[in-house]
């Protein structure tokens, strides 16, 4: 199967982001030195496959995010995205390292007594594990199917079709023409690729409101399109508009008899600001 893609440059971008040095970032992976860590931000050397889970944990990054992979997995690859050396994962089980290798290789099945083990030390269902077991003897095992893409996907892939007809632009390139229309850089190539291959915005930006908020704002400032085009909820959104109004304004924003609804005030105030030549919310 295919290993998981490393781009030094953007773990280098992912680790100043959450403002990790490459000393914290070595010792969360267990290395000796913060040398190792510039090695793989230049790509001078590439950490083991194992590594990478710990790796995007110490700069606070979704794994399908910062390191994709496009493929199923076969055993090798559900071993390292548990974060297991082969070594290790062989002892955890107690069974030698050359029975596993063998399995890795396609050389001899796992024996029947190791797999609910197995499957339960990489974190996967008994089924993902005889799957990638038959992908690492190289037969063909259909992939899941694929969940309905994310709104903000489908957003995104249709506003990329329409500004580029004849071809779309590297993420990189996306990301960089949205950080220079926001003035500063509110989104990574990685992030702008895992949106568009349809991880949810939630994963993309690690449950930070802030920063997908302030990420889909700049997104939506490149594409020329209003804000709530893009955005995954834009009803929580409106709502957060609709209170920050409400106390800039200080007024109630729902009404408290416990009939609900909106207070006459705010609905003063929204027909006020709704008016023709009422662009400047300073002069409400």
């Amino acid at each position: 199967m295919p290993p998981r893609r490393f781009n030094g440059p953007q773990l280098m971008r992912a680790r100043r982001a959450v403002d990790v040095s490459r000393r914290e970032l070595a010792a969360a992976v267990g290395a000796k030195s913060q040398a190792i860590v510039g090695d793989w931000e230049a790509e001078r050397t590439f950490p083991a496959g194992e590594k990478l889970p710990a790796i995007a944990r110490g700069v606070r990054a979704d794994i399908d995010v910062l390191f994709p992979r496009e493929g199923a997995c076969d055993l090798a690859d559900l071993r390292c995205d548990a974060g297991y050396a082969q070594f290790a994962a062989a002892e955890a089980l107690q069974i030698s390292k050359y029975s596993l290798s063998r399995a890795e290789r396609g050389a001899r099945r796992l024996n029947e007594e190791w797999i609910a083990p197995l499957a339960a030390l990489y974190g996967v269902d008994e089924d993902e594990l005889l799957a990638a077991q038959r992908r690492s003897f190289g037969e063909e095992v259909p992939a899941p199917t694929p969940a309905a893409l994310p709104p903000l996907t489908q957003a995104l892939r249709a506003l990329v079709g329409d500004r580029f007809p004849d071809g779309a632009p590297s993420p990189e390139t996306i990301a960089a023409g949205v950080n220079s229309e926001a003035g500063t850089e509110v989104v990574r190539g990685d992030q702008v690729e895992a949106l568009l291959r349809g991880i949810s915005a939630e994963r993309v930006f690690g449950g930070a409101r802030v920063a997908r908020a302030v990420a889909i704002t700049g997104m939506a400032g490149y594409f020329g399109v209003s804000v709530l085009r893009l955005d995954d909820d834009p009803e929580r959104r409106v709502l957060d508009d609709l209170r920050y109004l409400a106390s800039r304004y200080d007024v109630d924003l729902a009404a408290r008899s416990g009939e609900g609804g909106v207070t006459p005030e705010m609905i003063s105030l929204l027909s006020g600001l709704l008016s023709p030549g009422r662009a400047n919310l300073s002069e409400a």
